[in-house]
């Protein structure tokens, strides 16, 4: 029975990011327990594959493990599921007491009938990180894109910015056009082969989201640009 506990899921939306090799990809939790998470992505890895994650916690802890690809839901339509894996974790976990206090906290507030998040919760596969490449001025300073989602990008930059600084961001539109907007320094990025700011947008005009979707569209790979089209009836 105690077994059968510690695999109770829970909904939750925190961010997962994968290791694989050298490149690191950020994704959406969809399910947590306390051995491992369901992560929300259009291309799921082979089973039995091991990797390293890390999840960013409410607390403002980061939780890491290595972990095994035990389950996988590939993208389909027509059944109306929500793509992505499930990981089980393999070996100690770095952060144990912290991800074991993140689940206690959930199981709580769903027993207190508390909101929490919900597994029929709309979220835009938008906020999978799409590869992109493209100069950008971050508060003037000339930096390079890394990835972009609907909310944010990673910026590689030199820049010392402390977390939740506000700063101003100009992008070339459509055309040559610049596109300069507001965002909100989130984490500081210092990886193996990068060193940057992730960055949110915030108070994006209607005008300037269709103009940094074009931007997208014009600079991402092609199998990529589902994850922007915010208007698909498919996207979770």
């Amino acid at each position: 029975m105690s077994e059968k506990r510690r695999d109770i899921r829970y909904a939750a939306r925190i961010v997962a990011r994968v290791v694989k090799k050298t490149e690191t990809e950020e994704l959406l939790t969809h399910e947590v327990s306390f051995r491992g998470a369901f992560l929300r992505t259009d291309a799921p890895l082979g089973l039995r594959q091991l990797l390293k994650v890390s999840f960013s916690l409410p607390s403002g802890a980061t939780v890491s493990a290595h972990a095994m690809v035990v389950h996988a839901v590939a993208p389909d339509p027509s059944k109306g599921v929500v793509p992505g894996m499930g990981l089980q974790f393999w070996g100690p976990v770095d952060g144990a007491r912290a991800w074991e206090g993140f689940i206690h906290e959930l199981r709580r507030r769903e027993h207190a009938g508390m909101p929490n998040a919900k597994l029929t919760d709309k979220v835009r596969r938008a906020s999978e990180r799409i590869k992109l490449s493209i100069d950008v001025a971050l508060d003037g300073a000339r930096a390079m894109v890394r990835d972009i989602s609907f909310n944010g990008l990673a910026v590689r930059t030199d820049l010392a910015m402390p977390i939740g600084v506000r700063a101003r961001l100009e992008l070339s539109g459509p055309g040559g056009e610049p596109v300069a907007v507001d965002v909100l320094v989130r984490r500081v990025i210092d990886e193996p082969g990068f060193r940057g700011l992730g960055v949110e947008m915030v108070d994006v005009t209607e005008e300037q989201k269709a103009a940094i979707i074009e931007l997208v569209r014009a600079h991402a790979p092609p199998e990529s640009l589902t994850r922007i089209a915010v208007d698909d009836p498919r996207l979770h």
